[in-house]
């Protein structure tokens, strides 16, 4: 991530850009206090490591009453988790840490646009199988649970494979595309509805779960990544949560 060399002295045109930015973020934003705070936050950060921000590089975006910023353009960017579907990996009303340039792989957690009755819908699921891979459910003693094996063979992780599961027919996953599942099997909308879903529709991989008091943490049952400084990681505004009804 390419830095501008230039110093900014205290008063400048940046300086105050980032306070009026972090000003506005607070004073839109009642219902979402921690977010205007990670604003002012990021913004002193960013005066602190001597970076140049020019007003090109400045922008708000509003979504409802929640006011978020948006400054740098690098891989990273945080959403926010409006649903139940990813518990207890991902609890209701945390953020994420998404990386855009990341290629998913097996049990990844994906930030998502889901096609649903023809709308999009931004979701955040868990990649299960991908091209080539026979996923599956198969039915056992109990017609509530099964257990999910790819290719015949359980998923390995004790977490993911603990996951109570309702049992659903074989699929095989097609070209380009990925077999997705929410980790709270009784109420997410996802492939086992929906279908495969594209490799083209998923935005990035989720490499961080990020508390409200600002902890991060890594994705329970997803492969390790790499977690980000907060200065490198670009604020975006909420989205609309996804369906949860089956």
């Amino acid at each position: 991530m390419s830095a501008d060399t230039s110093i900014e002295k205290p008063g400048s045109d940046a300086e105050q850009a980032l306070r009026d930015l972090a000003g506005t973020a607070y004073s839109q934003s009642a219902t979402s206090p921690r977010l205007a705070a990670t604003v002012l936050q990021r913004a002193a950060k960013r005066l602190r490591s001597r970076r140049l921000v020019g007003a090109a590089a400045i922008g708000t975006v509003l979504a409802g009453s929640v006011a978020a910023a948006t400054v740098g353009g690098g891989p990273y960017y945080e959403y926010r988790q409006p649903s139940a579907i990813m518990e207890s990996a991902v609890p209701t009303g945390s953020s994420v840490v998404v990386n855009r340039d990341l290629a998913p792989v097996a049990l990844d957690v994906v930030q998502v646009t889901l096609d649903i009755d023809g709308r999009d819908v931004q979701s955040v699921l868990r990649v299960v199988a991908s091209a080539g891979d026979t996923v599956a459910c198969p039915a056992s003693d109990s017609p509530s649970s099964c257990t999910v094996t790819v290719n015949g063979r359980p998923i390995a992780d004790p977490y993911v494979a603990g996951l109570r599961t309702r049992p659903f027919n074989t699929v095989t996953v097609p070209n380009d595309a990925l077999f997705l599942l929410g980790d709270a099997r009784n109420i997410a909308v996802d492939s086992r509805t929906l279908g495969p879903v594209p490799a083209s529709d998923v935005n990035g991989v989720v490499v961080a779960v990020v508390n409200q008091g600002g902890k991060a943490w890594p994705v329970e049952g997803a492969p390790g990544h790499q977690i980000p400084d907060d200065y490198e990681v670009d604020l975006e505004a909420p989205v609309p949560p996804a369906s949860t009804q089956g």
